[in-house]
């Protein structure tokens, strides 16, 4: 199992190293409100667990100098399926567990000046809303099947974003891939680099999920 998860996150990573950060839709982003606040929501239907083995969360960041590329090795969270139909998602990512490709920089991500993961042990998405979209519909990703917006939560801060996602359902397993650029300021993620080496407010989040319809379970009441 081991194995194959690491095959799946050099794979990711590789096709991150070859794309840049700009190489994908800016999600619109919102401060959470009661009305777009989806942390305590119940999602309707059955619980479908994602495979970590196969699954990624990957991120890419830029400076002045080069590119960064890492991700999340710990993670959790699950599908949910009424019918045929993805009624909802959420993932719990631990933040102790990032990494990126240079491991000074992996350290520095966990301290203070980045996630502060003694503090805020935690990150965490969770869906409102997933709609199916339609012919007239128009998206900067063209594989897009779904608009998802949810509420993401980093360092202790909420927001609530909206980006389009390829979710696709089959008689064994449900899938879900999008790859979407947030502003980390709107995170308290400040830390703005060296005076010579700035680091850019933008980053790449990239995920590629999969969960196998064999481990469905009943949401929990």
């Amino acid at each position: 199992m081991t194995r194959l998860f690491s095959l799946a996150l050099v794979a990711t990573l590789f096709l991150a190293a070859c794309a840049n950060v700009d190489d994908a839709p800016i999600a619109e982003t919102t401060a959470v409100d009661e009305t777009t606040d989806a942390t305590g929501a119940a999602f309707t239907g059955t619980a479908v667990p994602f495979d970590t083995t196969t699954s990624t969360v990957a991120w890419q960041a830029a400076k002045v100098t080069r590119t960064h590329d890492g991700g999340f090795r710990d993670f959790s969270g699950a599908l949910y399926l009424d019918g045929d139909t993805v009624t909802g998602a959420e993932i719990t990512l631990a933040a102790a567990s990032i990494f990126s490709d240079e491991e000074r920089l992996t350290g520095h991500l966990k301290s203070e000046d980045f996630f502060e993961v003694e503090a805020y042990p935690e990150a965490s998405f969770r869906t409102m809303t997933i709609e199916a979209l339609t012919a007239a519909d128009t998206t900067e990703w063209a594989e897009a099947t779904h608009r998802v917006t949810g509420t993401l939560t980093m360092r202790g801060q909420s927001n609530a974003i909206t980006f389009p996602a390829k979710v696709e359902v089959g008689p064994e397993t449900v899938s879900a891939q999008a790859a979407f650029i947030i502003d980390r300021q709107n995170w308290g993620l400040s830390y703005p680099g060296a005076p010579d080496d700035l680091i850019r407010d933008q980053v790449q989040i990239r995920f590629d999920i999969v969960a196998p319809r064999t481990s469905a379970a009943p949401p929990e009441s």
